[in-house]
C-alpha cells in the first residue's frame, strides 16, 4: 500500500513539475477601443502656418533707402521709428528722403537708386515704362487715405466755404484779388502757397480742380500763370505762409493742417468738411489715396526691404491717425498685403 502511495506521489510530482517547465501560451489580449488608445505624434508632424505678417525686424539686416512724396513721408517716417524700436535699431540703415512723389518715382524707375517710393498719386504709365527699361515692375501697395486740405490765414473771416469752381479760380490767372472770385471778399490780392510741380498733391489738385473746371488742356496753365504763386516742396514751408499772410491761400496733406490747427483756418469744399467720416464715404471732393511702390526682385533680393514692407502694411492702419490721416479700407489693406504676398520667393 505504501508502494503505491509512493508512485502515485511520484507521477504527481513529476507531472508538475513537468506543467511548470513547458511554455504557456500567451493571453488573449483584451480588446480596446481604437478610440481611447493615445497615439503618439510623429516626428514630423506639419506645424500650423505661422503669420506672415508678425514679422521681427531684429531677425534682419542691411540698408533700406527709400523716398517720395511729402503727403506719405510722416506715414513712413512712424513706421521707421517702429521697425526700429521693435529690434532693427543698428541691424542697418533706413534712410528716408521728402522730395515729392514724381521725384520720389524718377529716383525709383529712372536711377534705380531707391527700394520703395513714397507716393501720393498713382504711378504713370511713362513712369512705369521707365522702371521697365531697367527692369523693374512696380508694385502698388495702399497704405491710407489723405484728405488734400485747402487753408487760409487765422485771420481770414470772410472764407469759410468754397464751391469747386471758386476753388479753381483762386488758383488761377483769372483771379487777381479775392473779390474776383466773391464780391463780398475783400479787394485785396490773392496770395497762393502751393506744392511745387514735383509733388502729387500738385498732380492731384490739377487733376481734380483746375483741370475739371477749366479742362484737361487748360488747367495746368491756368493754374501755373497766377499772380503771387509760391511754390515749394517742403510743406513746413507752405504753413509759415499761410500762417503769416491774412490773404493767403495754400493746400497740402491734412496731416500738416492738423499739426498746424492752431495757426490755420480750413475750408470746406462744397459744403464739405474733410475729416475721417468724409474722407472715408468718399463725399469729401478732394480725398485720394497714398501709396508705397516697390518690385518683386527688390523684395527677394532684399530680405529687409520684404521685412519693412510686411511690417508697414501690419501696421499701418494703427497708427495712420495719430499722424493724421485715415486708414485705407480693410479691402485695400487686405489687396495691399496679398501683392507683397504674390512677391515673395
Amino acid at each position: 500500500m505504501r508502494r503505491i502511495f509512493t508512485v502515485v506521489l511520484f507521477v504527481t510530482v513529476f507531472s508538475l513539475v513537468m506543467a511548470a517547465c513547458s511554455p504557456t501560451a500567451a493571453p488573449t489580449p483584451a480588446v480596446v477601443p481604437t478610440e481611447t488608445v493615445p497615439q503618439p505624434a510623429p516626428t514630423d508632424a506639419v506645424q500650423a502656418p505661422t503669420d506672415p505678417f508678425d514679422i521681427n525686424p531684429a531677425d534682419y539686416t542691411g540698408d533700406i533707402t527709400m523716398a517720395g512724396s511729402s503727403t506719405v513721408y510722416p506715414v513712413s517716417e512712424k513706421i521707421v521709428e517702429l521697425f526700429k524700436a521693435d529690434g532693427y535699431e543698428g541691424m542697418g540703415n533706413i534712410k528716408l528722403d521728402s522730395i515729392g512723389s514724381g521725384a520720389g518715382f524718377e529716383r525709383f524707375c529712372t536711377t534705380g537708386e531707391t527700394d520703395i517710393s513714397n507716393a501720393s498719386r498713382g504711378i504713370k504709365e511713362s513712369e512705369i515704362e521707365a522702371c521697365q527699361a531697367i527692369n523693374r515692375t512696380p508694385i502698388e501697395f495702399r497704405v491710407g487715405t489723405d484728405a488734400l486740405a485747402v487753408v487760409i490765414n487765422k485771420g481770414n473771416t470772410f472764407a469759410t466755404n468754397v464751391t469747386t469752381e471758386e476753388l479753381a479760380k483762386l488758383f488761377s490767372n483769372e483771379a487777381q484779388k479775392w473779390s474776383d472770385v466773391n464780391p463780398t471778399w475783400p479787394a485785396e490780392a490773392i496770395h497762393r502757397y502751393v506744392p511745387g510741380t514735383d509733388s502729387g498733391t500738385y498732380d492731384f489738385f490739377i487733376e481734380f480742380v483746375t483741370q475739371k473746371v477749366y479742362g484737361k488742356d487748360n488747367g495746368e496753365t491756368i493754374f501755373l500763370g497766377a499772380a503771387n504763386l509760391q511754390a515749394s516742396e517742403d510743406d513746413n514751408v507752405l504753413v509759415q505762409g499761410v500762417a503769416g499772410d491774412p490773404y493767403a491761400i495754400g493746400f497740402f496733406g491734412f496731416a500738416y493742417y492738423k499739426e498746424n490747427e492752431n495757426k490755420l483756418g480750413i475750408l470746406s469744399i462744397d459744403g464739405v468738411t474733410p475729416d475721417f467720416d468724409t474722407a472715408e464715404a468718399g463725399t469729401y471732393p478732394l480725398a485720394r489715396p497714398l501709396y508705397i511702390y516697390s518690385d518683386a526682385a527688390i523684395i527677394q533680393d532684399k530680405p529687409q526691404v520684404s521685412a519693412f514692407i510686411g511690417y508697414y502694411l501690419a501696421n499701418v492702419s494703427d497708427i495712420i491717425g495719430g499722424v493724421g490721416y485715415f486708414p485705407a479700407s480693410q479691402e485695400a489693406i487686405d489687396a495691399a498685403k496679398q501683392a507683397w504676398l504674390d512677391a515673395q520667393p
